[in-house]
């Protein structure tokens, strides 16, 4: 066997094991095939929660609509929650460390069907340097900018159980 039939063959197990276990590529979701359209409603039309489920529904294609239409399934999310609790302090009782929560609720309403709730509650860790102001300010966005990241794509997966 020369070494090229041995890597095509190989390939072909390895491409057939992953698609046996149910491999899927990160981001990509198995959404119902009725959910084709849909209509995203918030509080806050242009926040960077609502913006990232709707990028995602897109890359998915879904396609998401700018006005409400007769049939289309509403995904309704509330405002985000960010909330931050204490988890230790220094020597000189300045915080050394937060954990930082994030919670987005709603639902998806479709006509005739009904609502399907959609929760999500994340939670991290910050370690706060007293030192560098700045540099803890940035790195605290980009932990928010993470967390809605998280939470999209667990809006996504709770898409993807919903069938009717």
């Amino acid at each position: 066997m020369t070494l090229k039939t041995f890597s095509y063959g190989f390939l072909i197990l390895s491409i057939s094991l992953l698609s046996a276990c149910g491999f899927a590529p990160r981001g990509s979701y198995l959404l119902d095939d009725k959910l084709t359209q849909i209509y995203v409603s918030s509080s806050d039309e242009f926040s960077p929660l609502v913006r990232e489920v709707k990028r995602q529904l897109t890359q998915n294609n879904v396609a998401v609509f700018e006005f409400p239409q007769g049939d289309v399934p509403t995904l309704h999310l509330s405002g985000e929650n960010i909330s931050k609790r204490t988890l230790s302090l220094f020597e000189n009782g300045q915080v050394a460390e937060y954990e930082l929560s994030y919670q987005v609720g709603g639902y998806l309403q479709i006509a005739e069907e009904g609502n399907y709730p959609i929760s999500v509650q994340l939670h991290r860790d910050f370690q706060d340097n007293p030192l560098a102001a700045l540099a803890k300010q940035r790195e605290r966005e980009l932990l928010y900018d993470e967390l809605r990241t998280m939470a999209a794509d667990q809006i996504m997966r709770q898409l993807a159980t919903v069938s009717w």
